[in-house]
């Protein structure tokens, strides 16, 4: 019983590192040449508003060229594409309360070739610090 346990551990510590070096080096030789990148990546919401307003600019790297549609889970966006080579960004006035998906895709093949995440995080107020021992306690 004792030896079945070690074993499990054991190889199940080897495939979990083995697992993760291979997922490393999938993204170490990434050489697709399309990367989107956002600017401001994340927005803090006030504690007395919910939503979160801010102009949002999309920029991307499409070498070689290919015509790209940009698609949303943001209700307000429709796909948006850009056939012409000069064409590197997108500005947009965001109005949210959860986190917002980007995707940039092939046109033609509706290939997903990159994406990120707007992330929305509602401000809290500061918690009260308890006290950890007993007013009694002598430590």
């Amino acid at each position: 019983m004792l030896l079945s346990i070690f074993r499990f551990i054991f190889f199940g510590s080897i495939s979990l590192a083995l697992a993760s070096c291979f997922a490393v080096a999938a993204d170490e030789y990434d050489t697709s040449g399309y990367k989107l990148k956002m600017s401001p990546e994340f927005c803090i919401t006030s504690e007395d508003e919910l939503t979160c307003e801010l102009t949002l600019v999309l920029e991307w790297d499409n070498e070689p060229f290919r015509p790209i549609c940009i698609l949303s889970d943001y209700k307000e966006m429709t796909k948006w594409c850009a056939e012409s080579a000069q064409t590197h960004s997108l500005t947009l006035n965001i109005k949210a309360t959860d986190d917002i998906q980007f995707v940039m895709i092939d046109k033609e093949t509706h290939q997903t070739l990159a994406g990120v995440k707007l992330k929305v995080t509602p401000a809290s107020e500061p918690k009260v610090r308890r006290r950890y021992r007993n007013p009694w306690s002598l430590f």
